[in-house]
């Protein structure tokens, strides 16, 4: 039987945590290679304004060498990570900036939303440098601060979430390219998916999952996975967005207007939306709380998301396709699992080295042992009930904190979870059981050594 990788919280070496070091200058961030010990980047903000940076996404230049993008205020500031320089800020936001999302087809195209009810895309190719502003998601939006925006992985499509519970699909233009470097930006008005009946607070967090959404809201302590009525990413002919009655009424050019016009929900797809299951998340009343998700080929998918209470939870989303009800009976009917769009898209390879946490490799009696207290995996057939984590992780010996985001290595080995005060968590998780543990000494050691 092939052993289970596992997250452990017993062992220094597994789960470390760093606290940030007053640098004694206000505004100040470094980039670093921990490999090598040397600062790549530090920026100082001249007008020694208190700066909390948010958002940290990595792109690509034209020549290839690393991008890395950062935020917190009302400007994007992107450095090249090889050059040790500062290539471009980008200015257009009217306020603070929540949040970025790099096109995972263009690494030059970067999405990013804020205070100011817009989400924006940008270029990042050095000709746009002077006009870098490709298009403005506007109008028909969002009401409120918009906090969270996530790219399809096909990069047609960009989900965004905001304080007026509003969670929105926007589909990006065909001409995209064609507007930066101009005084033109396109102006999508319209989304093509509106609705405020998934969440009854602000919306923080926004993911796809193929062509399902993970979606979560402060103080209602659940993550909602769910669908759009008859959206299929595969379809080459979008249609047009739906656009609300009361602006359509003087309109000359055929438009798409929802049939129940008194609905929280707009469609261009003719439909509304499935709820499919939702997970239980304790104690997060707070908002800017982020969860993350390993979706790789070849590996089972994983959840992961923290609480206000030094929490780390995660889900093994093969797992719970595989599970029953977990209710007692002949009466209950084996579980439907995911849609099978998703298990196709998400295959899993016997033969893999890595598995998730819980995998689905043993007897259910493991199982229990595995998640001491947890009852068995059951209600994946009623998206009202909230499923308990495969795997919970306290951080020990530290006053309880915030997690705020997480974030995978590609070959889900390592997690990274950072939160308030300025703490940053690494886990990892070995195939064959958990080794000795090493001194600091050891660990320094290993890293100087490396090349």
């Amino acid at each position: 039987m092939r052993a289970r990788p596992e997250f452990h919280n017993r062992d220094p070496s597994l789960v470390r945590k760093y606290r940030g070091e007053d640098t004694g200058r206000q505004g100040t961030h470094a980039i670093c290679n921990t490999y090598r010990s040397r600062a790549l980047a530090n920026h100082i903000d001249l007008n020694l304004q208190p700066l909390g940076y948010n958002s940290v996404v990595w792109s690509q230049a034209e020549n290839g060498d690393p991008l890395v993008c950062i935020t917190g205020n009302s400007q994007i500031r992107v450095f090249n990570v090889k050059t040790s320089k500062l290539e471009t800020t980008l200015i257009g936001h009217g306020d603070n900036i929540n949040d970025l999302a790099v096109s995972p087809i263009d690494p030059t195209i970067l999405a990013s939303c804020g205070t100011d009810h817009s989400v924006r895309l940008w270029s990042l190719q050095p000709i746009h440098k002077d006009k870098p502003l490709a298009a403005i998601c506007h109008g028909q939006g969002h009401k409120d601060e918009v906090l969270t925006i996530a790219y399809h992985r096909k990069g047609r499509y960009l989900l965004s979430g905001g304080m007026d519970t509003k969670i929105n699909l926007w589909a990006i233009p065909d001409d995209l390219k064609e507007h930066p470097g101009t005084d033109k930006p396109a102006m999508i008005h319209y989304p093509h998916f509106s609705t405020t009946e998934i969440h009854t607070d602000f919306v923080d967090c926004i993911q796809w999952y193929n062509d399902l959404i993970l979606s979560h809201a402060c103080r209602e302590n659940k993550i909602i996975i769910w669908a759009i009525d008859g959206f299929n990413s595969d379809r080459t002919v979008i249609p047009p967005a739906p656009i609300p009655t009361s602006s359509a009424v003087n309109s000359r050019t055929p438009v798409t207007i929802s049939t129940n016009s008194t609905s929280s929900t707009r469609s261009a797809w003719s439909g509304r939306f499935q709820r499919l299951l939702q997970f239980d998340l304790p104690h997060t009343n707070q908002f800017y709380i982020r969860f993350s998700i390993f979706h790789e080929l070849g590996y089972h998918p994983v959840l992961v998301a923290g609480n206000e209470r030094s929490k780390a939870f995660f889900w093994d989303l093969q797992r719970l396709e595989q599970s029953s009800t977990g209710e007692d009976g002949p009466q209950h009917e084996r579980a439907k699992g995911l849609p099978r769009h998703v298990r196709e898209e998400s295959t899993i390879s016997t033969a893999s080295s890595i598995s998730s946490v819980g995998s689905a490799t043993t007897t259910t009696k493991i199982k229990l042992k595995k998640v001491k207290g947890q009852p068995p995996d059951r209600g994946i057939c009623d998206p009202f009930h909230s499923i308990n984590a495969h795997k919970v992780i306290e951080i020990p010996k530290y006053n309880a904190f915030a997690f705020r985001h997480f974030a995978w290595s590609r070959d889900g080995q390592w997690c990274v979870g950072v939160g308030d005060c300025g703490f940053i968590n690494v886990f990892h998780r070995w195939e064959k059981g958990v080794p000795p543990p090493k001194t600091d000494s050891e660990v320094d050691a290993a890293i100087q050594q490396r090349p």
